[in-house]
């Protein structure tokens, strides 16, 4: 009797299906990936956070705990978050006690990113973090902010 011993490439497993041993045949298949239903299922994270004096620093390896749930995957995205604390602080100032009502059917004047720029919109029932109630309030937010809210971007779009 001859035996062979078959290697199963990583991330693989065979494929009962397509293979046919009496012909010789193993075919193999990806497995796929067990994706985390719950936050808890997790498991383990790797990223940026922020510290409570508005800087970032690197999270390595972390086994999850319920401290770490600001961490985000990217420096970028851990920046935009500080940045977007800013622009929500900012933006109550600005609408002056104006919040929106998605379902009134009256328009909205959103600032929003339109390939590298960022414009303004009139929407009804989108709804965006920076809209505002007239289009002076939102123009002038963007033209006073602007760097701001590119920085905000990565969390943004």
């Amino acid at each position: 009797m001859t035996q062979i011993n078959i290697e199963i490439p990583e991330g693989h497993e065979i494929d009962l299906k397509k293979s046919d041993l009496t012909k010789g045949v193993v075919a193999f298949k990806k497995i796929a990936p067990q994706l985390p239903k719950t936050w808890e299922e997790l498991n383990e994270i790797k990223g940026w956070y922020c510290k409570s004096n508005s800087e970032v620093d690197m999270a390595r390896s972390i086994y999850l705990v319920a401290e770490y749930k600001s961490t985000f995957v990217t420096q970028e995205q851990a920046e935009a978050s500080i940045a977007l604390a800013q622009l929500s602080q900012l933006r109550e100032v600005y609408r002056q006690g104006w919040t929106p009502n998605w379902l009134d059917n009256q328009n909205k004047y959103c600032v929003v990113f339109m390939d590298s720029h960022i414009i303004l919109e009139r929407w009804v029932s989108t709804h965006n973090f920076l809209s505002f109630q007239t289009k002076e309030i939102a123009e002038e937010f963007r033209n006073n902010f602007y760097n701001l809210i590119k920085q905000a971007n990565p969390l943004m779009s």
